[in-house]
């Protein structure tokens, strides 16, 4: 049981070893996609209103 705990801690170290040679890489790759998902969902929302209420189905 000890030999399974050991491995993936040295597994997960390993892992974040490579998080920490990649620097700030990983951070920016994600907060771009949110920020773009972002804008992405309010536009589609904004079409969704914007045909509901067209439609007289808004809420």
């Amino acid at each position: 049981m000890q030999d399974i705990a050991f491995g993936l801690g040295h597994f997960l170290e390993w892992t974040f070893s490579i998080l920490t040679t990649m620097g700030w890489g990983p951070v920016t790759m994600t907060s771009l996609i949110l920020f773009f998902g972002l804008i992405y969902w309010l536009r589609l929302q904004g079409r969704y209103n914007r045909k509901a209420k067209q439609d007289g189905t808004l809420a």
